[in-house]
């Protein structure tokens, strides 16, 4: 049987199955692993290329940008928690009360909006990142033509 929630607030069509709740779990999760994977890439190419970034004047930068690298790592470490947790909450969703559906509605959505922020920043960091590697093998190149 197939169980549909189905919001109360005005304007929102939230009416999903919790098969698809649970779609929207495993995505989320496939996601923060992803992430994770490449943040273990770009730490690795940020000490690969450190002597590089030093010699371009990018010290400040580097040190700015490992931080972040560092704070996206821990964000994934605490959305993966709590996405195993709503898993947990998406199993027991079947023999909830409504008002149980209702809260478990709001959760769900709040978490969607939370990594897909988490996400967004992400991507903008590893922007940051290929920037900065891309001008430095740029300058690297133009002091080994002159």
């Amino acid at each position: 049987m197939t169980t549909i929630l189905k919001s109360k607030k005005s304007g929102s069509s939230n009416n999903k199955s919790i098969e698809e709740f649970h779609e929207d779990s495993k995505t989320w999760l496939s996601e923060i692993d992803f992430i994770s994977y490449e943040i273990q890439f770009l730490k690795h190419l940020l000490s690969a290329k450190y002597i590089d970034f030093l010699d371009a004047g990018l010290y400040e930068r580097i040190k700015e940008v490992t931080k972040e690298i560092f704070e996206k790592k821990n964000d994934c470490v605490s959305l993966k928690e709590k996405v195993l947790n709503h898993e947990v909450k998406i199993s027991d969703l079947v023999d909830r009360a409504d008002k149980s559906k209702e809260n478990f509605l709001e959760t769900h959505n709040s978490l969607a909006l939370k990594i897909n922020k988490f996400i967004s920043s992400y991507k903008y960091l590893k922007m940051q990142i290929f920037e900065i590697v891309e001008n430095t093998l740029e300058k690297n190149k133009q002091k080994k033509l002159t």
